[in-house]
């Protein structure tokens, strides 16, 4: 009788184990730890935020983010006391950076410290997270050189050009006029209609 299936039979095995001798064979087995994704962080809450400045350049590095770029914002600016920028190497691994970051800021947080939303999740160009004194923003090669923060906060926004190009005139027309029309009110005897 021929079979598509080959017979299996004891003599034809090398090793039979019962149910106690496999047991007992995976317990010499030495067991494979769990990776602590946090080893060697510090999981304290920093002293001017969730993280201090030299902490999130630390970890950036570690994570192998390219170019990092640090302003310090002046204290006018009432956003943050820091900006980051720095370069992944795929959405993927930017992605994964933010989840990262976001995780460890979990971690250390104190319970009034609003935990931070991935902005740009699903672009491949750009992600940011406010962790509350700092705001790190996540580019990909083209979109960085695109968007040049580095330069804006290196120098001002009074030489960005397109934030101090000229207003659009029928804007600036309708704002002067608006000033005149601001305290009209109904002549009397003229019923508003409200239901609109």
């Amino acid at each position: 009788m021929s079979s598509k299936y080959n017979i299996f039979r004891d003599e034809d095995a090398e090793v039979i184990l019962d149910v106690e001798e496999e047991r007992l064979k995976q317990r010499e087995l030495p067991q494979e730890q769990s990776k602590d994704d946090f080893f060697g962080l510090n999981l304290n809450r920093g002293v001017h935020g969730v993280f201090d400045i030299e902490e999130i350049v630390d970890i950036l590095r570690r994570e192998k983010l390219g170019n990092i770029f640090v302003a310090s914002l002046p204290p006018e600016a009432k956003y943050v006391d820091y900006i980051v920028v720095v370069t992944g190497k795929s959405k993927r691994h930017m992605s994964a950076v933010a989840e990262f970051v976001r995780k460890l800021y979990k971690k250390k947080r104190h319970p009034h410290d609003l935990i931070p939303r991935i902005e740009g999740e699903n672009s491949k160009d750009w992600m940011a997270l406010d962790l509350g004194n700092i705001a790190l923003h996540i580019f990909s090669k083209n979109a960085r050189s695109l968007y040049d923060l580095e330069s804006l906060w290196s120098v001002g926004s009074e030489y960005d050009v397109a934030y101090n190009r000229p207003d659009d005139p029928l804007i600036t027309l309708l704002q002067k006029h608006s000033l005149y029309l601001d305290g009209l009110q109904p002549a009397e005897g003229v019923s508003v209609n409200t239901n609109v």
